[in-house]
């Protein structure tokens, strides 16, 4: 039995966590998680539609990326990894001021074409923590309740907890009466069962506290002539029992909602007889106003909304006053912040004791262990036997995870593994290889059969945790999983290179990952019409190759390739092969239509059939070669929604942890032996036809298409 010693260093720092800013406006809500977080928070992705809300984003944060536009049109898979998602989703669907149309139709159906869907989309795909959503009190009732109801059995539909409430920003340290209401979602895993939104911090600020400390300048003032409408409009309106009309707010009061428009200004307007210069400086009607009534200044609705005297103007007035009143109050995003960090803090103390996943992700925890206990990396045949005289030896094993950066160096003399801070090189502590070697068993074991006492399961948890190791898997974006310090006893060559591992204790493993960015377009020919492609769509039968041979192919339809969906991805099998697209948009059609899974299999029906009609009287493989480098290069590194340069993630090859629980390595070194592998062991498979938007038929400019999906998985 390990003992631990509870006086080893752990560690126990926040993580950084990883934030999107969707319809990110001039990033209130990311300026009120930034207070509350402080570095433990870094944006990695934002979207914003209007260039001159973009122009005063840009110049308040500092971010090492551009800002992307219209969020409808940015794949979800395109968008960093991220933890917290920020979304002030537009308000004038829902709002009393707006046109209150709500949703047209659900997420998946009654979300469709509204803005909101594409917060869903996103959030379903990537899995963040949290999702955190502004909006207009009013979302409540809209629509009695349905439209509010819809969002959140949305979130709920794609795994999260909601807890929602109306705040009002004169509660917390502004002069103005502001409520919104306020959504946070949980990721189920880690969800509190009830969360505590903040309380009233200061509600004794009013409107002198904000104002500006010197006279302002005359153009901020009515004319006489704007004055004496406004007041024509105030009294018919009075008239007739409504309470439109302007407002002039009392020094020692609070302004009302700020909203774009001139109805925001004409609402909050101030008496302020500090100017005696009143000579327009614009072109105006009339004379200034005698009455020294004004409008406030854009730094006046900036303070009213929290933001702090440092942030920069650098657009006009007039986009300024609709930039602070499409935004948010930043001292009540900043309160609630602080609330959502509390609960990830309590996660990750939770989490600090407990390890969990599923086998696959287990068993690069077991290949890091096993790896540090024998020392060495042996290389397999194509048929993943061990060549007993073929192996490199590891001098060290670099690890990062969400804690921390390390590296693990064997001393083979002392027969010790040491961990060492990779910053500073401080040395964290020190232990026997042969505990590395019970732990691998260990583990080994309970990989296999799940019958592992919990006694044992809470000693591995524990020395991992001794370690310092933070997660189980590596980064879904890094096809590196491992990093290796190694040295080739024949050439002296010794170099750190990264491995890809892949396991056959669990479920067999993606090589290629299905998305909407690999999705090839076929054109439809023939005996097509609208009532064949509505039987096609409309049909119960689940398996797209039944529907294309009881619809198509029966009605004599052709089907033949136009182009990728992604050109991203097209252009990256350009790169290998210029003829890569049609060659692997054939062996799609060809499993789609005819089930030939296997990928060695379907090389052989390219063979025969030659579709592209290459010279084969000299046996050259064509076929054969061009899918093994499209193989290669994608367990190497290569991402459909990636630009592919051919720089490898994975330098060093292929790690497998087989059934016998060898760990052995395919390395680039030996090519061919890699490459034969991947094409004997992987094969075609059908993704989520709903998630990934394939398998349907659709008309365009009249003619007939339907995307079929390529995803690559191991067979073993």
């Amino acid at each position: 039995m390990i003992v631990i010693d509870s006086q080893d260093e752990r560690f126990k720092t926040m993580q950084k966590y990883k934030s999107i800013d969707l319809f990110a406006g001039i990033g209130g809500i990311r300026l009120g998680f930034d207070r509350a977080f402080g570095e433990n928070i870094s944006t990695v992705f934002i979207s914003e539609w209007d260039e001159q809300a973009k122009k005063t984003y840009a110049s308040n944060f500092k971010d090492n990326f551009e800002i992307a536009g219209d969020i409808t049109k940015i794949n979800e898979e395109m968008i960093p990894q991220f933890d917290i998602c920020l979304a002030g989703f537009p308000c004038q669907p829902f709002s009393i001021a707006g046109n209150k149309q709500g949703f047209n139709d659900s997420y998946k159906g009654l979300c469709r074409g509204t803005l909101f869907q594409d917060v869903a989309r996103i959030c379903e795909y990537h899995k963040p923590k949290v999702i955190f959503c502004e909006n207009v009190k009013g979302l409540v009732s809209h629509d009695r309740g349905r439209t509010f109801k819809i969002i959140c059995k949305a979130f709920e539909e794609i795994g999260y907890k909601v807890f929602y409430k109306v705040l009002n920003s004169k509660d917390f340290g502004v002069p103005q009466n502001r409520e919104r209401i306020y959504i946070v979602a949980f990721r189920n895993d880690i969800s509190p069962n009830t969360f505590d939104f903040p309380n009233p911090t200061n509600d004794k600020v009013r409107i002198r506290d904000i104002i500006e400390k010197e006279p302002v300048p005359a153009k901020y003032y009515l004319s006489d002539v704007y004055l004496n409408t406004l007041v024509k409009h105030k009294k018919r309106h009075a008239s007739k029992g409504n309470g439109f009309g302007y407002e002039i707010r009392e020094w020692d009061g609070i302004a009302g909602t700020l909203v774009c428009g001139g109805m925001g200004r004409e609402r909050n307007l101030l008496v302020d007889k500090r100017q005696k210069n009143l000579k327009p400086t614009t072109h105006i009607k009339g004379e200034i106003n005698k009455d020294g009534v004004r409008k406030m200044t854009p730094r006046e609705w900036a303070r009213l909304q929290g933001f702090p005297d440092s942030f920069k103007f650098v657009v006009a007035d007039v986009h300024l006053y609709r930039q602070f009143g499409n935004s948010v109050t930043v001292n009540v995003i900043e309160e609630i912040a602080k609330k959502i960090k509390k609960v990830l803090i309590e996660n990750e103390d939770k989490d600090m004791n407990k390890l969990s996943g599923n086998k696959g992700e287990w068993s690069e925890i077991y290949a890091f262990l096993r790896l540090l206990e024998t020392g060495k990396l042996y290389a397999a045949d194509s048929e993943l036997n061990v060549l007993d005289n073929t192996f490199f030896n590891i001098i060290e094993i670099i690890r990062s995870d969400k804690r921390a950066n390390l590296e693990f160096k064997i001393n083979r003399e002392e027969e010790t593994i040491s961990v060492l801070d990779s910053n500073d090189k401080k040395l964290i502590l020190k232990r026997p290889r042969a505990v590395f070697q019970e732990m691998a068993d260990k583990l080994y074991e309970y990989i296999v059969n799940q019958t592992v006492p919990s006694k044992e399961l809470i000693d591995i948890q524990e020395f991992l945790e001794l370690l310092n190791i933070g997660s189980l898997k590596a980064k879904s974006t890094d096809k590196a999983d491992i990093r290796l310090k190694i040295h080739d006893i024949n050439s002296g060559y010794e170099k750190v290179q990264g491995f890809s591992i892949k396991s056959q204790l669990g479920n067999p493993s993606t090589l290629v990952n299905a998305g909407k960015t690999t999705n090839f377009i076929y054109e439809i020919s023939g005996n097509i019409d609208d009532k064949l492609m509505e039987k096609f769509n409309e049909s119960g039968i689940k398996k797209i190759k039944d529907k294309i041979i009881n619809f198509l192919l029966s009605s004599n339809c052709s089907i033949r390739f136009m182009k990728m969906q992604n050109e991203i991805f097209e252009n990256n099998l350009k790169l290998i092969d210029s003829d890569l697209p049609e060659i692997c948009a054939y062996m799609i059609l060809e499993y789609y239509k005819n089930g030939t899974a296997l990928i060695k299999k379907s090389i052989d029906v390219l063979k025969e059939e030659n579709p592209l009609h290459y010279d084969l009287s000299y046996n050259h493989p064509y076929y054969e070669y061009k899918i093994k480098r499209f193989l290669s290069d994608c367990a190497l590194g290569l991402y459909p929604s990636k630009i592919w340069d051919g720089t490898a993630d994975a330098t060093g090859g292929y790690i497998i942890v087989s059934k016998e629980g060898n760990v052995l390595c395919y390395h680039l070194f030996n090519r061919n032996e890699f490459e034969n592998y991947l094409i004997n062991n992987s094969r075609f498979e059908t993704g989520s036809t709903h998630r990934h938007d394939f398998g349907k038929i659709y008309k365009e400019n009249g003619k007939y298409f339907i995307k079929l999906n390529l995803q690559i998985r191991f067979i073993k």
